[in-house]
């Protein structure tokens, strides 16, 4: 897929998503979210950025209900496009939620933001992802301009059929720490001690 360009990735990956249903993504989704759970960072971070999942993304919706249940801090996207970028603020229950830009669920403007440079975890969706860690999203840069910004631990969320060898990135791409998938984690548990 190296001599693929970005948007023949992109259209592959929608094509392979819809020939999986719902059912088998949502138990994807799950045994994704059960990897997650046990990670130490995980478990002792409080300030979390998710984002709520679209089109048959990984959705993370069974950590986001646990992580209300433990007392840990939910943020979650708000699109803006006109800027082309992306502000977090947290939510107290899935109610809070309401529809915005790409038929996203969003939380409200009004809600506490929490700023890039504060995240402990943030959690990356994204079309595809390679070995080294490096993603394509879905051309926008909004994720690109957050995760230049923060510090955070960066966990790229996928499903084993987004995973490739190496993809065509640019200078601006910018990777995550780690990749979880269905099949287990991609780069190892070092860097979670």
């Amino acid at each position: 897929m190296e001599n693929f360009s970005k948007s023949q990735i992109r259209s592959y990956i929608f094509q392979l998503r819809k020939k999986y249903s719902s059912e088998i993504l949502k138990n994807f989704s799950l045994e994704i979210c059960k990897l997650i759970e046990p990670i130490p960072l995980y478990k002792k971070s409080q300030k979390i950025a998710f984002y709520f999942a679209k089109d048959k993304e990984v959705s993370l919706e069974y950590l986001i209900g646990k992580a209300f249940l433990e007392g840990k801090k939910v943020y979650l996207p708000k699109t803006w496009l006109k800027e082309k970028t992306l502000t977090f603020h947290q939510i107290f229950s899935f109610s809070d939620l309401k529809p915005g830009p790409f038929d996203l669920l969003e939380p409200p403007f009004k809600n506490p933001e929490l700023k890039p440079e504060n995240f402990e975890i943030i959690f990356v969706p994204g079309v595809a992802f390679d070995l080294k860690k490096g993603r394509i999203g879905y051309g926008g840069g909004f994720y690109d301009k957050i995760l230049k910004k923060t510090k955070a631990f960066k966990i790229g969320v996928a499903f084993s059929f987004q995973i490739f060898e190496r993809l065509p990135l640019e200078k601006h791409d910018q990777k995550v720490d780690i990749i979880i998938t269905e099949k287990g984690i991609i780069n190892g548990l070092g860097n979670f001690t």
